[in-house]
Formats: structure tokens, sequence, C-alpha cells
């Protein structure tokens, strides 16, 4: 007699928030445009409407996934040294970014998803008090290294997620251009090729770092 092919559902009233944001997390790191209730409930392998009586909408699940990424943000304890401290924040801000590739750009297009944003921009308003700024110096600071670090992740992550994509080879693609009309650009073709690369983040951090320092 053939066995039914059917699965198994959760039972009623087994679910909770953090069950929820675990299985939107795991559907949004195949792919963000993956990220639909059905495909979160379908790996609980729950009902769909089963997640609203925890998210009345799809947006409250993005909302609360996005700010979960940021609230992992783990700031380093404080040096005697402003600029340095300003250094490790940019570098852990960027590695949490990393880690978290596929929030990216979602996050990049909601300023302000939530109390784990504020958390972060508390800390860094703290260190640049710290440093003697006015408030207006302090959010303009605050303001550009969160652009540089999600200009950059921005690029990066399109990279990583396409591994056989044109990005990986800047380098050829340039070199194929004809250098009559280009010659600047051909002529750093292969410094090109590491665009994006951690050695450039370190050299432009280190400017503007050095700049604030003086």
């Amino acid at each position: 007699m053939p066995t039914s092919s059917r699965r198994t559902r959760r039972p009623r009233g087994s679910l909770s928030p953090e069950l929820i944001l675990d299985a939107a997390e795991a559907v949004a790191a195949q792919g963000w445009d993956a990220l639909t209730m059905r495909a979160v409930a379908a790996r609980l392998d729950a009902v769909p409407m089963a997640l609203y009586n925890h998210f009345a909408t799809k947006e409250q699940l993005v909302d609360a996934l996005l700010d979960r990424v940021l609230s992992r943000f783990a700031p380093a304890p404080p040096s005697g040294d402003w600029v340095e401290d300003l250094g490790a924040f940019a570098r852990a801000h960027r590695r949490l970014l990393a880690e978290h590739a596929w929030a990216v750009a979602p996050l990049f297009s909601q300023p302000n998803p939530g109390l784990g944003a504020v958390r972060i921009g508390e800390h860094v308003l703290g260190i640049l008090e710290r440093g003697g700024l006015s408030k207006d110096r302090s959010v303009a600071v605050f303001s550009g290294l969160i652009a540089l670090n999600y200009g950059w992740s921005s690029f990066t992550t399109a990279r990583d997620l396409d591994p056989g994509g044109p990005s990986h080879d800047v380098a050829a693609m340039l070199r194929r251009l004809p250098p009559a009309m280009f010659p600047l650009t051909v002529g750093v073709a292969e410094e090109m090729g590491a665009y994006g690369s951690d050695a450039h983040y370190e050299l432009v951090l280190d400017q503007m770092l050095g700049g604030l320092r003086r």
C-alpha cells in the first residue's frame, strides 16, 4: 500500500516570533526576492495564516528581520582614542553587513529599520561626542561612514552573490577597451581588478579618520 506524500503540519500554536524569524532568515539567505510569507510557512511546515498571528503583514516581518540583523552589532570596548574607536566601529559594521549579504540591499532602502539602527547610531554619536565634534559634524561623519559601508558592501555583495558574473573579471574587461579613447582607464586595468578589496577599504577609511584627527 503506497505511503502518503503529504507533509505533517506543525501543531497549532507551536510557532513563535523567533522561530518565524529563523525561518525567514534562512529563506532570505537564499535570495531576498524569495522571501514570502508562503515560503517561510513552507519551511516551518505551517500554513501561511499561522504566521499572521505574530506578524500582521510581510512588511512587519521584514522590519523585524532587518532589526534582528542590526541588533547583532557588537561594539568593541572603548579605548582612550576616539578616532581608533571610530575605525573599530566602521570595520565591525562592515563585517556585520558582509556576514548578512542578503540584507544589504533591503537595509539600504530603509533608512531606519528599527531600534537596532538607533543603537548603532547612539554608539557612534557617543564616540564623536568624545571627540568634541559639533552635532552637525557628528551627523555628517556618521552619515559618511554609513554611506561608505553600504556603498562598499553593495558592490562586494553583488560580486559575491554572482560568482560567475562580470564583476569578477573587471581587469580583463577594461583591458579590452580601446586605449586611444580610454588611456587612463586601460592603464589601471590591473589595479581595478582589486576594486572593492579590503586593502582599498582600509586606505579610504584611514584617509577619513586621518582627516578627522587633523
